[in-house]
């Protein structure tokens, strides 16, 4: 009898550690993340002058061109005053904003992406020069 409830307790046990461990619920079916990488189309951007922002989202290095809608949330470091910009589609898997801030300073970007997958980038920073600036 004490051996049957060893074994028990050892084989409730081993299926408790194969049910919890990241193999097992990454095998589940769960999908994988959203990769969106957020990048500036000018290399240095001027304050009071227009500036496109892209959006390449891709999922399993795949370019993701069916995303029902990304929005940019942008603010200036520091202040709590926030804007959202719906970007357009511009080429596969990327999507695209035009902006402008009106001063020089470290403005936050994020994009969130809506649709079968949800995903919100971490904060990107970017760097706005005067234009007298070099």
């Amino acid at each position: 009898m004490m051996k049957k409830s060893l074994l028990l307790v050892a084989f409730v046990v081993l299926l408790f550690t194969a049910a919890c461990s990241p193999a097992a619920s990454e095998t589940a079916g769960q999908s994988a993340a959203l990769q969106i990488e957020i990048k500036p189309v000018q290399e240095t951007l001027h304050a009071g002058k227009a500036i496109l922002i892209d959006a390449h989202v891709t999922k399993d290095g795949t370019k993701v061109t069916n995303a029902e809608q990304v929005k940019f949330e942008i603010w200036k470091k520091g202040e709590e005053k926030r804007r959202t910009v719906t970007a357009s589609p511009s080429h596969e898997g990327n999507y695209r904003i035009q902006t402008m801030f009106p001063d020089a300073g470290i403005y936050c970007v994020t994009a969130e992406v809506s649709g079968k997958d949800a995903y919100v980038t971490p904060e990107k920073e970017l760097v706005v020069k005067n234009v007298t600036d070099k």
